[in-house]
């Protein structure tokens, strides 16, 4: 009687790890971040995109070619079609690549743009990245100069901010 118990413990904890773990991961959460940050002392706006690995490398797959023989050549040519900054008149203002790393858990993008080409202009930032992965995908955009941070919010549908420089 004691090792029925037992059992039917056991498949019930079994049981209830399986749920948990599938409600874990279909209520998993599609968040990347990017940060704009003007820089006075090397007169530059420096972009960093902060994504998880996986959420990437499932976006890589999809966009690149099946050989990832220049990874770091796929990754800039995905974040140059899915994040942009245009001036008024339409015109793309291209940021320089910096280089990019990684851990277990996150991928990191540096690029920078010289305060210059900003400076004084109405910008129209869009960043859409892993929106062609995910329907619920939620990229932040943080703009900090001054000491100030402004924060938006960009979904599928929703990707575009414009911003006063």
């Amino acid at each position: 009687m004691h090792v029925g118990k037992l059992r039917i413990i056991s498949f019930f904890a079994a049981v209830m790890t399986l749920l948990l773990a599938f409600n874990a991961e279909a209520h998993r959460y599609h968040f990347g971040l990017t940060e704009l940050e003007v820089n006075p002392r090397t007169q530059s706006l420096e972009i960093t995109h902060r994504f998880f690995v996986a959420d990437i490398e499932r976006a890589l797959q999809l966009s690149a070619s099946k050989e990832m023989k220049d990874a770091q050549g796929q990754m800039a040519s995905y974040i140059n079609e899915r994040f942009q900054i245009r001036a008024a008149d339409g015109t793309v203002i291209e940021p320089k690549w910096v280089g990019m790393e990684s851990d277990v858990h996150d991928v990191w993008v540096y690029q920078e743009i010289p305060l210059s080409e900003v400076e004084g202009k109405k910008l129209q930032v869009q960043q859409s990245m892993l929106m062609e992965v995910e329907r619920d995908q939620v990229n932040t955009v943080n703009l900090t100069r001054g000491g100030n941070t402004e924060s938006f919010t960009l979904k599928p549908g929703a990707s575009r901010v414009e911003i006063q420089f």
